[in-house]
Formats: structure tokens, sequence, C-alpha cells
């Protein structure tokens, strides 16, 4: 197990890499949930939206792998929307940001301190004989950019609350959004 600075570092690491790859590749499958994402627009969650997620996340990630590439956008969109609808959200884009919101929530609830752990990855990165001195600067300038965005997403206090009573029930949809080992 990696330990919690590595972590930070690794999933900061991830969203700077993950936004240089959006500007260069074509999109990728579409995923139920999206590694490392923030949500657009952070939601108040309940216990019941909790609930609802862990319901409904093998049945909305079972119709995302059955109309992954088929069809038209609309007819994606429409039959995403019909999934979570199911499980009391208004829309597929509710379901994510509900999604991406509790993940967020988790990775605060486990990670409280993300930038002690990023200045201690930003100490180690001269040290790195593998890399030349611009992408050392690329990679400090990415960390920097990536807390930036990892602490202006610091849910409110009312999610952490309800997060920390599931940790263990999530933990298993937060290894998906920020897969071991990357």
């Amino acid at each position: 197990m990696k330990p919690p600075g590595l972590v930070v570092a690794s999933c900061i690491a991830a969203l700077v890499y993950v936004g240089v790859l959006a500007t260069q590749t074509p999109p990728p499958p579409m995923q139920a949930i999206e590694p490392f994402s923030l949500p657009e627009r952070p939601v108040a969650l309940t216990e019941d939206m909790v609930t609802r997620f862990l319901y409904g996340f093998a049945p909305v990630a079972a119709k995302v792998r059955e109309i992954d590439g088929r069809g038209e956008a609309a007819q994606r969109t429409a039959a995403l929307d019909q999934t979570a609808a199911k499980y009391g959200f208004s829309s597929f884009a509710d379901w994510m940001n509900t999604t991406n919101t509790i993940m967020v929530t988790y990775h605060w609830a486990t990670n409280p301190d993300p930038r002690l752990e990023v200045e201690k990855a930003i100490e180690a990165i001269p040290a790195m004989s593998n890399l030349n001195d611009q992408e050392k600067a690329d990679m400090i300038s990415g960390l920097k950019a990536g807390l930036a965005r990892v602490e202006s997403a610091k849910p409110m206090p009312e999610n952490l609350a309800i997060v920390q009573r599931h940790l263990r029930t999530l933990k298993p949809f937060y290894e998906l959004w920020a897969p071991p080992g990357q």
C-alpha cells in the first residue's frame, strides 16, 4: 500500500497528465467513474444520495458499457439519463456530479492535508536523475497547479461527515476513481 502522501501526489500528477492528454488524444471510452475527475459543481450530499449511488452504481456502469460507442450521442444520453433516474438522479450528469463529489470527499476524508503531501513530492523532484531540468520544472508546475485544483475542491464539512460514515463501503468505488498504482 502506498503512503497517503504518494497517493495524493499521484492523484494530482494524474489530474495534470489527464489534462494534457485531453488536448492531445481522442476521448477515451465512456466510464461510470472517470478517474481523478472533479465535479462540475459540487453537490450537497445526503445519506439518501450516497445510498442511491451505491445501489445504482452497477446498473449505471452496465448501461455505460452497453451503449459505449453505439447510436447517436442524444440516444446514449437519453439511455443514461433513464438509468440514472431509476435511482433518483435527475440525469446522468447529475449522477456523475454526485459520484465525483463523493469521490473527492472520500479523498479528502482519507487524505486531509494535500498541501503537505505535494510539498514532499516537490522536494523529491530535484533528486530525480531520470528527468532533465525542463521535465522537473514541468512536473513541479503541474503539481502546484493540480494542488490548486484539489484545494479548490475541498468538500463541505457536511459532505465529509456523511462520507466518513461510509468509508468502508465507498473504498472499492474510490479505487476506481483513484486506481492504486497510479
